[in-house]
Formats: structure tokens, sequence, C-alpha cells
């Protein structure tokens, strides 16, 4: 009975994602100076397990470009090519050529094949070692002087096997030939239809060989003969002969992945006026990596679960806590002596139920890494293009965030970490000529703090201009003073259009993105602040709830309906005296506080309700913040506070003005959110405060 693999290519897909986020990491990482071996033994196994999983759904465009990756990794870790910033630079655009293979299998989204092909060529090019193909020529030269004598062998491998296969298929053919390469120096002699005949080159034996074999044949289908071990210069010429071929078709692909040179210049008697490479210029031939540790994969402690059932998992918990607190309201009225153990069960449950409501937010959680290894090549990309030299620095990769917050606070972050780039750090020059080093320093740190995770983007810039900022907030119209604070002189720069850059790049310039990075942090119940020394460099410090599933609130009573205010959002509640509140003709009521007045937004006006108390002096106002703007909300009490579980409206029914959410009391009644941020917009639109 066939099995239908597609409905598992989904899980394949998210694989894939993961290993070239992994691929990317380690390739930033890598020091090419000096490159750790366990680093490219890395990322040949992420090209190599994304062949495999290529191969099983039959991706054959996958399967093309990572073999060639891994020809040309094999080579790397084996020592035959020197990692170089070249390689680097490969692995980094196929990962990007990937990636978009990737995204059209999945998404059906347009694939460049001629950039495929582009990636495919490079990769296959930096296969060549120059080096060894130099010395390669000197070699055949030397050969076919008839005045000079070959002595002995020059091979670094003491047997020679020939490997008769039978009848395969293409793709068997090639994975089989990649394994027995593992042994060595492997050359396809012969291959047709009927069989291949494969010369190995290895310091194994026949039951290493057939061991091996015996993953896709039957051993008694292979036959093995060793013969004596050829000299190192036949297979030198041999090398010549293929990458003659490949210089003559440019770009052409290789049969064998063999392209080594051995050190032969022992065994050869040099002629006058033929210069030989000394050894330490030779390539060194490292000892084979046994198959067995290439294919070697971590065993997996995970279990991958898609988000919709966890989703789903947390949304029953949520129920199970409002379950709970209508269960202990009706409870309240219970005898303690008499319904002593009812009561003691109800508060075990109540325990049982939050620590089952925190297990099952964790399962949300995801790491600050997750966002942060996105930015190391942005910087690296982004410095070079301006000519700048930056340094990233990462502290608190493993704080744990929202997998919805994460997601959302990968554009912010973006637009923060490029202006820090673009405007913040100077030019090498610059910076020397301030007493700096050449080099610029970024930090990304996350931290926990109180229940929020506060992100900063730290940069050893020029600072801002405190006189820039102000003389562009008086070209704009912006209400300004010389004497305002530095800490409101930082928050123009989040005005809509507001920016001091002098041109408008491809990078930044426009004012956009600071407008759009204070709305997206708001959005999700954050707050965003700047700290800024000029000639030392900019803090700018991203504080955000752990979670957007549960809230901490306020509930308050306008008439009979109860509503909550998030609790980032409220800064006081008090009861004010009458000669406190003015009326402004036409344009509402304010409240005298503090040296301020504020404007009133009565809420039984905003939702159309009857309320018990209509004269702010005899209800209660409670002063909300948010997006830089402040008011007081008129309600008739305030009920308590509160942790509530959100349900999101919007999924179920559309979009309420002014309303973000609901939850459901402990009395089984439905109260709704109120929209901070969205209030206080409608309200400044239509009143100017």
């Amino acid at each position: 009975m066939s099995m239908d693999i597609s409905q598992f290519s989904q899980i394949f897909f998210d694989e894939v994602e993961e290993l070239l986020d992994d691929l990317e990491r380690l390739v930033l990482t890598v020091d090419i100076e000096a490159p750790d071996s366990e680093d490219i033994n890395s990322i040949f196994r992420i090209a190599h397990s994304i062949k495999g999983g290529a191969a099983t759904f039959g991706f054959s465009d996958l399967i093309d470009i990572t073999h060639e990756l891994e020809s040309m990794l094999d080579k790397i870790r084996h020592g035959e090519l020197k990692f170089t910033s070249r390689h680097q630079e490969i692995l980094l655009q196929s990962r990007d050529v990937l990636k978009m293979q990737i995204d059209g299998l999945r998404l059906n989204a347009p694939v460049d094949n001629i950039r495929v092909a582009e990636v495919r060529a490079m990769v296959v090019d930096a296969m060549i070692d120059k080096a060894a193909l130099s010395l390669a020529h000197q070699i055949s030269d030397v050969h076919d002087d008839k005045n000079l004598v070959v002595a002995g062998s020059g091979c670094a491998y003491a047997k020679r096997f020939q490997i008769d296969l039978p009848a395969m298929s293409r793709i068997d053919v090639e994975a089989l030939t990649e394994e027995l390469s593992l042994l060595g120096d492997l050359a396809v002699s012969s291959s047709n239809a009927e069989k291949t005949i494969l010369d190995l080159w290895t310091n194994d034996g026949s039951p290493e060989i057939l061991a091996l074999c015996s993953f896709i044949l039957d051993p008694d289908d292979v036959h093995v003969s060793e013969i004596s071990a050829d000299s190192g210069l036949s297979k030198a010429v041999n090398s010549v002969s293929q990458a003659q071929e490949s210089e003559d078709s440019g770009f052409g692909f290789f049969d064998s992945p063999s392209l080594f040179v051995e050190p032969v210049q022992e065994d050869i008697v040099i002629a006058p006026g033929v210069s030989l490479p000394t050894p330490d210029q030779l390539p060194v031939k490292k000892k084979p990596v046994k198959a067995d540790n290439v294919t070697a994969v971590a065993e997996s402690s995970t279990v991958r679960v898609s988000i919709e059932k966890v989703d789903q998992l947390i949304n029953l918990v949520g129920e199970l806590v409002i379950a709970h607190a209508m269960i202990t309201k009706r409870a309240e009225s219970l005898d303690p002596a008499q319904y002593e153990m009812l009561l003691n069960g109800i508060t075990q449950l109540g325990q049982n139920s939050r620590s089952l409501q925190e297990s099952a937010m964790s399962m949300r959680m995801m790491p600050m890494d997750v966002v942060f290894s996105r930015f190391p090549r942005m910087v690296r990309e982004l410095s070079g293009k301006l000519g700048k030299q930056i340094t990233l620095e990462t502290k608190g990769n493993s704080i744990e965030l929202d997998k919805g917050l994460i997601e959302k606070i990968v554009d912010p972050l973006t637009h923060l970490i490029r202006n820090s780039i673009d405007h913040g750090i100077e030019s090498p020059d610059i910076r020397a000529q301030s007493g700096k080093q050449r080099m610029g320093r970024l930090i990304l740190s996350a931290a926990h703090q109180g229940g929020h995770v506060v992100i900063k983007v730290i940069d050893d810039g020029a600072g801002l201009n405190r006189r820039r900022i102000l003389q562009k907030a008086g070209e704009q119209g912006l209400p300004v003073d010389d004497d305002i604070s530095d800490e409101d002189v930082w928050k123009l720069i989040f005005a809509p259009g507001f920016s001091t850059a002098e041109t408008v790049t491809d990078v930044s310039g426009r004012g956009v993105g600071m407008d759009v990075v204070n709305r997206n942090i708001t959005s999700l119940g954050g707050t965003i602040s700047i700290h800024s020394v000029a000639g030392l460099g900019t803090t700018t410090t991203v504080s955000l709830p752990l979670t957007l599933a549960i809230l901490d609130g306020m509930s308050v009573k306008v008439g009979e309906e109860t509503y909550i205010l998030p609790l980032s959002n409220i800064v006081e509640s008090f009861q004010p005296i009458a000669t406190n509140v003015k009326e402004i003709s036409g344009q509402g009521t304010v409240v005298y506080i503090r040296g301020e007045y504020l404007p009133i937004i009565p809420v039984f006006k905003v939702f159309t309700i009857e309320p018990i108390h209509r004269h702010p002096a005899t209800g209660m106002l409670v002063v909300i913040t948010a997006d830089g703007r402040k008011a007081a909300l008129l309600v008739d009490e305030l009920v308590g506070q509160q942790q509530v579980v959100v349900k999101n409206i919007e999924s179920n029914y559309r979009k309420v003005p002014n309303i973000s959410g609901a939850t459901i009391m402990a009395d089984g009644s439905v109260s709704f959110i109120i929209d901070v941020n969205g209030l206080l917009r409608e309200h400044h639109t239509k009143t100017g405060f």
C-alpha cells in the first residue's frame, strides 16, 4: 500500500526554515581566519539534511543546489579548499535561493530561476581550488617532459579499490557515491544503464565499502576488488583533465566531486626552471569523516505541534480558569464550617488551574534569539553598503516572549537598528577624528523587568542632535519650546513624517520608520523611550508585556456595564473637586491636576449608555496614557484590579471601535476591554486634545 507523503510536506518546509536560519547563523559566526571544523561540519549536515528531505518529497530543484553545496563543503572540511569570505558569501546567497525555492513550493511564490542558476554556478566555481589547479598544470607539464623521472607514489591513501555496481537509478548512484566519497577520494570510471564502475582511494577496507553499499544494494550484487594503488601523479593528471573540461565549458558541473591534487612534489624530480609550491602551500589532507558521523542527528526531545492546537489548548485552559472563578463566586455565600471540604477543593482546583494556565502559556513562549538571529546579516550587509565598520552584540537571547509578540516586534526592531546604523553610528574616519574606535558598536539586549520584557537597542554613535530636532519641529509647525526637556525633544522624532535626514536614501530618511515603530509598539500594549547623549550614543528602550493572551486590568463600572482598562495604560484615579473641572466652549471638559489640564472623556458618551454620574465631581476619573497622549476617563466607580483572559472579538464578529477585546467575568457576564490607544487617538482627532 502506497503512502501519501505530501501530507508531511508542511513539516518539511518548517524544518527547512529552521535549518536555513541555523545555516545563516553558523555561516556568519565562522571565523574566516581559523574556521572551526565543527562549524563547517554543522553547515555540511544542514545541507545534507535539506537534500535528504527534498529527495524524499521529490523536490529536484532543492536537491541540485544542496548537492553542489555538499560537494563544496566536503572539500572545505577535508582541507581540499580553504574557507574564505567568498565561500561565506556564496553560502549566504545559497541560503537566500533555497528560501526562495521553499517559498515557491509552499506558497507558490515566484522563483527566479536565473538567480538560482547563477548561485549554483557560483558554488561550482568555488569548488575549483585555484592553487591546486595551478599545481596540476605544472605537474602536467612535468609529466610531458621526457627528461623527468617519476619515482614512487604520492597518494595519501594506502589502498585503491575498483567497485562494480549493478544497474541503479541516478538518484541511488548519486547517493551511494556521496557516501563512498566520505571514505576517501572517489572517481566515476564509467557509468551507463547496465552498470557503474567507481575508483576509490582510501585507507579503509572492502568490509567498510560493502557496509556502506548495503544501505542501498544487496552486497552480493556489489563487486569490490583491490588494485594496486596508483601514483598521486596519475590522479593529479586526471584532475587536470577534469578541471580543463570545467574551464572549457564555463561553469560545467562535475560528475565527480573529486578535484583534489595530491602532494606529489616529493616524488618528482623537478626540472630546471620549474618552480613548484612548497609543502605548506599545498592543500592539507585531513582524515575523512566517517559516514556515521555525518549522518548522526541529535535525538530530538521536542514534538512539533501546530500553533492552532496550542492556541486551542490555551483557550480551553482559559475557559477552565473562568469556570473556577464562577464557582468561587457562587461559593462565597456558603458556610465555611459546613462546606469546608468543598471550599478546600475549590481552592485546590484554583491553584491547579493557574499552574495549568501558566504551563499552557509557556508553550507559546519563544526565546528572543528567534528575533535577534535575524540581525547579524542585516548589520553586516548594511554597514558594508554604507562603508561603516560595526559589530553587533546580543544579550538576553534566552529571554522568552509570546510568539504573537515575537512576530510583531521584528519590524519595529528592524527600523531601530537600521536607523542606528544609518544615522547613529558614524563612518570610521569621523569616529577616528572624534577619538573613538573606528569600529562602531551596536548592542541588542533583552531582559525581564517586572511583568514585562525590556528590549534595548544601544549604539555608541553620535547621539541625537537636539538643536536640529527642535529646528525641524519648528519648521513643521510642531508646538515646541527651547526649554522643553530632552525626553520631550526625543519624542518629537516619533511624529508622523518627522526626519532630520538631509537626504532620503533606500535605508531611511523619510521619517516613516519611527512613526511606524511607535504605533506598532503601542498597539502591542508596550512603550518606547529614548535616551541620547551627544557624542556618546543613543539607547532606545522598548517595553512589552509577556503575552497578549492574559491582561492585568482594572474593572470599572459605567451604568450597568463593566469595562476593563489595561493597567499598563493607567496613571492614577481620583475624584476631582468641582472647581477643578472646567468647561471649554465647543471643546469639551477638562480637569486641572498637578499643574496641567487634561481632557475628560465620559465613557457613557463613547458607548452611548445611561450612567449613574454625569458630572466628574460626583463620579471617578481614571487618568490614562498612550502614544504620548493623556486624558481622564469619567466612570461611575472602580470595581477592582484583576487578571483577565483576553477573547478576540474580530475573529468571531467584527472590529468594534474603541474596544480591543472581551473577557468573561467571575459572575459569567461578558465585559469589554477598552482600546485606550484607539480611544485617545479618536478623541484627539475630534477635539485636538
